[in-house]
């Protein structure tokens, strides 16, 4: 967990405040001096790995909003604001990005500073997810000029926001950097065990980096299909990520590291069932005995109800329920125990349960998969080709079956899965043919539209612990993701006018000319964010 100092960082932060903000569940990190020109190397690498677990805010706001908005699920109570995450969400990233800005002034001023270029370059890629994931969120951001106060003091402590395209353009330069300058060579420093995110894999390194910048370009597209259109052949052309190699935060990886808000966010006031959007894409039919069901990731993703029935919420409706499915005193001795009145099929409670082996997801190859499907689809940057997006788009769904299926075996090693265990954790030859030939799923090579929206409905699926990234597409989109048409009036008046997340109240203090300037004095959750049609 991350500790939430109440002061104002995204550009008001000052140099002590680097070293006092403390990140749990990380190995402390002390400095080794071995010749490195820069001491404090490996603290403060660790520290930037540190920021990445999901904030509290932000868990909350994803069980309680983002759900219900993607029609990833359904919510079935009252929970926590929508505002709830923008304020531990800006923190992160900005007191991160001081102290980024503070390693990548240390290795340009060290004499021998391209012996560097790989830690750099694992740096420039965890600071571009931050910031995509970030300016998804807002919109424009402080991003060029934010971060150097503590380094250049005067006007760099409040700095003007940047447009969005240009963050876009930022987050691809710093990608095309790195996945120009990771290279496997023993005369580069290496930070050895002290790098806990990737091992030092200096492959998964250029796999993630170039995986990210196909994504961001693709995201992109239909903004400025110039620039994109650049980055995606160069993407294509280089490692993208293998089926194995599902970027995330692997507790199991990473020593004491346990998601404790993420079982908070459950525990408190999490109100989510599974509803009909994502169910009719999983079940030939309403049998609540689960005989209908035909996708594997279904029996992942849900559970029964408290008379242990498949039943779907009605998207789009308010029939209420009730029970108690997240009682964490009571699920784990009594898998049974969900409450009285819990007619609707539930989130996974071992969502909830396990904190030290499931991971908080970050790209995964399933998602490589679909968005590659997307281009050939499309013909983004390269050549239409419906032969290769139909292969990327079974690909992806065979890669997300797999993935998903090896989190519910490890968990069940860890002694915690129980109920609904696969045998093995791969997709069998047998699920891979029901899967790929049912009328739901089987792809349609005769219709370019049509298979474009199986190709969103599989990556909105595969994103059922990416919310934000579901979000995302979602708005990009301009809505081509599954939504129930029943009773559609009902979606719009509740959650039709959230497309970005307001500014902290903090930026109004401290940033108020930035601020007002960028706003026009009013801020508000309505205004649609750069990448929107």
């Amino acid at each position: 967990m991350i500790s939430h100092n109440k002061f104002y960082i995204g550009v008001l932060m000052s140099a002590s405040l680097l070293g006092t903000s403390c990140r749990k569940n990380f190995e402390t990190v002390n400095d080794k001096p071995n010749g490195a020109t820069i001491s404090t190397l490996y603290t403060e690498f660790n520290y930037v790995v540190s920021s990445l677990p999901i904030t509290d805010g932000e868990y909350s706001v994803m069980n309680a909003w983002l759900y219900p908005i993607n029609q990833q699920g359904v919510v079935v109570g009252n929970a926590y604001p929508f505002n709830n995450a923008r304020t531990s969400v800006w923190e992160n990233y900005y007191l991160t990005l001081a102290t980024y800005r503070k390693m990548q002034s240390e290795i340009a001023a060290s004499a021998d500073s391209a012996q560097y270029n790989n830690v750099s370059a694992m740096l420039r890629t965890i600071m571009a997810y931050k910031a995509f994931k970030v300016t998804n969120y807002y919109g424009d951001i402080p991003y060029s000029k934010a971060g150097y106060g503590p380094l250049l003091g005067g006007g760099y402590f409040k700095v003007a926001y940047d447009k969005q395209e240009d963050v876009y353009k930022g987050i691809l330069a710093d990608l095309d950097w790195a996945v120009d300058h990771l290279k496997v060579d023993a005369s580069q420093f290496s930070l050895g065990s002290y790098e806990t995110f990737l091992k030092g894999d200096i492959n998964k390194w250029i796999e993630f980096a170039n995986s990210l910048r196909l994504y961001v370009a693709v995201t992109m597209y239909d903004k400025n299909s110039t620039l994109a259109g650049q980055e995606i052949p160069k993407s294509l052309a280089q490692p993208l990520l293998s089926d194995a190699n599902n970027i995330g935060l692997w507790p199991a990886n990473i020593t004491g590291l346990q998601f404790d808000w993420r079982r908070w966010s459950f525990s408190a006031n999490c109100y989510l069932r599974m509803g009909s959007t994502m169910w009719n894409l999983m079940s030939n039919n309403d049998a609540t005995d689960g005989s209908g069901i035909f996708d594997p990731r279904c029996k992942l993703f849900f559970e029964t109800n408290v008379s242990n029935q498949w039943k779907a919420y009605p998207q789009n409706s308010d029939v209420g329920d009730g029970g108690a499915p997240y009682n964490y005193d009571n699920r784990p001795k009594d898998w049974s125990n969900k409450g009285t009145g819990n007619n609707f099929s539930n989130f996974n409670f071992y969502f909830e349960d396990d904190i030290a082996s499931i991971p908080e997801l970050m790209l995964t190859a399933a998602q490589v998969h679909f968005i590659k499907a997307e281009v050939y689809n499309r013909g983004l940057g390269v050549a239409a080709n419906p032969a290769f997006a139909k292969t990327e788009y079974e690909n992806g769904i065979k890669a997300s079956v797999s993935m998903w299926k090896s989190i519910a075996v490890k968990s069940a090693a860890a002694k915690v899965w129980v109920v609904n265990t696969p045998s093995e954790e791969t997709i069998t030859t047998a699920e891979a043919t029901t899967l790929l030939t049912n009328p739901k799923i089987a792809y349609n090579s005769s219709n370019s539209s049509i298979a474009l929206a199986q190709i969103y409905a599989q990556l909105w699926i595969d994103q059922y612990r990416q919310p934000y990234d579901a979000w995302t597409l979602l708005r990009r989109t301009g809505g081509k993701t599954p939504m129930a048409s029943v009773n559609a009036s009902a979606y719009t008046t509740t959650y039709g006018n959230f497309n970005k997340f307001m500014y902290p109240e903090s930026e109004q203090s401290f940033n108020y000319d930035n601020w007002k300037v960028q706003t026009g004095g009013s801020d508000n959750n309505a205004k649609k964010i750069w990448i929107q049609p």
